[in-house]
């Protein structure tokens, strides 16, 4: 059954289309949901093929941005920017290469792909050093409502952050923008993982 499109930008009206709280602690790794491969183009400027997820999140602990717009985006930035929690990006910094931040902008309406194509240069400034390129993916198709329900990802319109241990298990996720408490247990978690 095809989703209805203003579904999304009707549930935008309830708490800026926050879908869910962020729990405070990790979810344990045994139950947790591996996260999906995903499929699509990097910012590299020498390979301009797509490539897969999966590869770039094994063996790392990861904090994944997942939105389909700017706004999603700066929902995103709430949890992980330096300016709102600069605890997440020390962290990562001084992991020694064991954490990163991996960025997903979903897009599937062809023009809107187009559009961030052409400005991939843009992208490549806010994104920062050629050591991130490799970690922001432009995907096209490949999300089905399946894998959106099965992730938790139920309002295309609005950015999800995920924490995912070194085998791809999601352990936290948090919807929408953050919220003190939220950006708390994002540090926590992430400072655990990076422990076990």
């Amino acid at each position: 059954m095809a989703r209805p499109y203003f579904r999304d930008w009707g549930n935008l009206q309830f708490h800026k289309g926050k879908t869910f709280i962020a729990p405070p602690r990790l979810f344990k790794g045994e139950l947790s949901l591996f996260f999906p491969n995903l499929y699509g183009r990097t910012l590299l400027k020498t390979d301009k093929e797509p490539r897969d997820t999966t590869p770039v999140l094994q063996g790392r602990v990861s904090v994944v941005s997942v939105f389909s717009s700017m706004w999603a985006e700066n929902q995103c930035n709430s949890f992980v920017s330096k300016e709102s929690n600069p605890a997440v990006e020390q962290i990562i910094a001084e992991s020694g290469g064991r954490a990163q931040h991996v960025r997903i902008n979903i897009e599937e309406d062809a023009l809107k792909a187009f559009l961030v194509k052409l400005w991939m240069g843009n992208l490549r400034r806010q994104v920062g050093g050629e050591e991130n390129y490799g970690r922001y993916f432009l995907v096209r198709k490949g999300v089905s409502d399946e894998i959106r329900e099965g992730i938790g990802l139920l309002n295309s319109k609005v950015g999800y952050t995920y924490l995912l241990d070194p085998d791809c298990r999601i352990r936290w996720a948090g919807s929408g923008p953050s919220e003190d408490h939220e950006r708390g247990g994002l540090v926590k978690g992430l400072g655990r993982l990076l422990a076990e």
